[in-house]
Order: structure tokens, then C-alpha cells, then sequence
């Protein structure tokens, strides 16, 4: 029987280089270069190890590993313990942990 997750993971080892576009929730932990990667109304989780370049999109975006690249996030973003971010983030909830470091604007929208 098929198992249905509703869910992407891209794990450790993996690296993907170009755009990304799904309908369900992204978990990263891997290396991503891309333009853009839109998870839609779904969540985008960047992992500790995790390192992306991209301009994100997302119901919510999760960052514990290194981004470079904005984010937009519909409902809320959370930039966890050590995360590193080189962007602005745009959300009506931004929550940021006092050991992530962020190198950008924050924009309440």
C-alpha cells in the first residue's frame, strides 16, 4: 500500500540546483541553489546542516540552517537557534531565536 506523506524531503547528501515548486510542505536538509522555491500554502523547514540560496515562498518558513535569499512567508517565519540569514523576510509573524543571526530587513506585511 502507498504511503502518503504530503510532504518533500531533501535529504543531507542531496544537492539540487535550480526552481522548485510544490504543493505540500518542504523539508531541507541538503544544499539548494535556485531562484525561487514555492511551497504554495504549505511550510518550508531548512534544516541545521541545511544551506539554500533562494528566494522563498511559503504558508510558513522554518530556518534553522543557512539561507541567503528573502522570504516571504503568508503566515509566519521562525528563524531557530544558530540559523543565519542573508535576506529580508517578509510576514505578518516573524520570530527570531537570540543565537540566529540575520544580515537583512524585516517587513510586517
Amino acid at each position: 500500500m502507498p504511503i502518503n506523506l504530503q510532504k518533500t524531503i531533501i535529504g543531507p547528501k542531496v544537492k539540487i540546483e535550480g526552481n522548485i515548486t510544490l504543493e505540500e510542505e518542504l523539508i531541507i536538509e541538503g544544499r539548494v541553489i535556485a531562484n525561487r522555491i514555492d511551497a504554495g500554502n504549505n511550510p518550508i523547514i531548512i534544516g541545521l546542516g541545511a544551506e539554500v540560496e533562494a528566494e522563498l515562498y511559503g504558508s510558513e518558513i522554518i530556518i534553522y540552517g543557512k539561507l541567503k535569499g528573502n522570504s516571504f512567508a503568508k503566515k509566519k517565519i521562525i528563524l531557530g537557534d544558530k540559523a543565519t540569514v542573508d535576506g529580508d523576510l517578509y510576514a505578518p509573524l516573524i520570530d527570531i531565536e537570540p543565537t540566529s543571526f540575520i544580515n537583512g530587513r524585516l517587513y510586517k506585511k
